[in-house]
């Protein structure tokens, strides 16, 4: 299964699985708002589709006032299992 297809048909957009699964097969515990490649997630929507994860608990969203950068890290929300189980059916996204 596609999870373009599956993100597009389950969760509205594709992007959104597609991303979601990027963060959870991701290998750091924090990545910068522009780490997820385009085959992933377009940079113009990446902003908003983080922020609904932050909405959902599923992030936590960092600043530093000297770095223009926006950090993001995984927090322990059960909505993440949601995301696990999409990974056992869906086709490997890019990493």
């Amino acid at each position: 299964m596609d999870a373009g297809d599956v993100g597009r048909l389950l969760f509205g957009r594709p992007s959104r699985l597609r991303l979601a699964l990027w963060i959870y097969q991701h290998a750091g515990p924090r990545f910068f708002q522009s780490e997820p490649p385009k085959t992933v997630i377009a940079q113009s929507a990446t902003g908003v589709e983080l922020g609904r994860l932050v909405d959902l608990g599923m992030l936590t969203e960092y600043r530093e006032p000297a770095n223009r950068r926006v950090y993001y890290e995984r927090t322990r929300s059960p909505l993440w299992s949601i995301i696990a189980a999409a990974a056992k059916v869906v086709d490997p996204v890019d990493k």
